[in-house]
């Protein structure tokens, strides 16, 4: 069953409605009545809505949208370094970059970029390895087991051969102390 993500301003409330949409910037969960209200105020209606579906794939991937440098959140991407800065960043490190651009715009595209197919395909390979490493370790350890279990039948027939041996001498022994005493 799927995680029950609840309503972030429901929530607060003291109500415990179901999410239909995950904001990206206020990072909580919206029911669909909130989701209007969320739209429809000037300083929200411009945030990134996405499916809760599509946040459950994404939820645990780490990403940190604040500037390490100046504690301010990221919202500019420059094109020349290939990094996303804050507002603080520009006057120190970007003044004479000429391809600065909203954070928002160099992300439309991304999901056609090359540096996200490459991505993709290493995903992929390191998918298609990891499931060779689990076929591997699995086949390891049937070997494993069948070498194990050669192992314990060679120490029962070595030991089944001595207890003979030992039976066989023990018999010879008491045959000749037979004859020795009649």
């Amino acid at each position: 069953m799927s995680e029950f993500i609840l309503c972030g301003p429901c929530g607060y409330t003291k109500e415990n409605k179901s999410a239909e949409k995950w904001c990206t910037v206020c990072e909580e969960g919206l029911c669909a009545d909130c989701e209007k209200v969320h739209k429809s105020i000037k300083s929200s209606r411009n945030h990134r809505l996405i499916s809760i579906e599509d946040y459950r794939q994404i939820k645990d991937i780490s990403v940190n949208l604040d500037c390490q440098n100046h504690d301010k959140q990221l919202e500019l991407y420059c094109k020349t370094h290939d990094i996303a800065v804050c507002l603080g960043c520009i006057p120190f490190h970007h003044m004479t970059c000429p391809d600065v651009i909203p954070l928002d715009q160099a992300a439309k595209n991304v999901k056609r970029s090359v540096a996200l197919a490459d991505l993709e395909d290493t995903f992929s390979s390191t998918l298609q390895n990891l499931q060779q490493i689990i076929t591997d370790c699995v086949s390891a350890m049937e070997l494993l087991n069948d070498q194990r279990q050669d192992i314990k039948n060679t120490i029962n027939d070595t030991r089944a051969r001595i207890m003979k041996k030992l039976d066989d001498l023990q018999t010879k022994l008491l045959l000749e102390l037979d004859k020795k005493i009649w």
